[in-house]
């Protein structure tokens, strides 16, 4: 199958680029800088993806890659506004989205999978999560022919997110609520690699659609057949901050994440 990724150069959305390529699929991506940063040497399926350097609202730029696509996996979002340069959450982690569905209907692409998140991360204005489900509802109902598959983690780490392996050990050490659904069991941090092979097996299993919840994109993964489960990061604190994941250390870590 062939796979389009908005945002593919991105943390999360690299790794979808990864594990569908290693796993057959053909993949196109694009974003604002085009390749990602990582060396063909160490990361030698980043050669198989046709990668480009896009403005998402400037569709000429790449329309042409959805032709002949099967699906499309939208990972792009950000987590700052800047206004003045057009930066905002609804334009961003909405109409972005919006707009690539229409294209890809266009196109006769038949699978759409949203990359969301379950609750407001701390620290970041309620506007993140309502353009979030703006999105989430306004796919199915603009795009009834698309199958859209919308996932929901909260928290995403792995080696490549400098910091996010740590913040995933004191997220689970925080007492339940402390930071809303981010320290909550069905809100947990999940690993990078069960993220993206949840979203490859949505992208490409036609029975699939609607919402799926932290529990639902874990066991996905873990079951899609997609990854070696060894490879899977794990939170940990590090030699330097063992027996340190007090609240304290845990809030300052969570403001420098969810601004950095």
């Amino acid at each position: 199958m062939k796979l389009v990724v908005p945002g593919g150069n991105g943390f999360i959305g690299a790794e979808i680029c990864r594990i569908a390529v290693q796993n057959g699929h053909e993949v196109a991506a694009f974003g604002r800088t085009g390749r990602p940063a990582l060396t063909p040497a160490r990361h030698p399926w980043t050669g198989e993806v046709d990668w480009r350097a896009a403005d998402v609202f400037e569709p000429d730029t790449w329309r042409d890659l959805l032709n002949g696509a099967d699906a499309v996996v939208h990972s792009i979002a950000t987590i700052q506004e800047n206004p003045e340069q057009g930066v905002t959450f609804d334009r961003v982690n909405a109409e972005s989205a919006l707009l690539v569905a229409e294209e890809a209907l266009e196109k006769n692409v038949d699978s759409f999978v949203y990359l969301s998140v379950r609750d407001k991360p701390p620290f970041v204005s309620p506007r993140f999560l309502t353009a979030k489900r703006r999105a989430e509802q306004e796919l199915p109902e603009q795009f009834p022919d698309l199958r859209t598959v919308v996932l929901r983690p909260n928290l995403v780490f792995g080696d490549r997110q400098r910091g996010s392996a740590t913040l995933a050990s004191v997220l689970h050490q925080l007492p339940a609520g402390m930071l809303g659904g981010y320290t909550e069991p069905n809100g947990r941090p999940l690993p990078v690699e069960l993220v993206a092979a949840a979203a490859v097996h949505a992208a490409t299993t036609p029975t699939l659609e609607g919402p799926l919840s932290v529990p639902q994109i874990e066991d996905l993964g873990r079951t899609s057949g997609l990854l070696n489960l060894d490879d899977v990061s794990e939170p940990s604190l590090g030699p330097l901050l063992a027996g340190l994941g007090s609240t304290a250390l845990g809030t300052w870590l969570l403001h420098r994440w969810w601004h950095s």
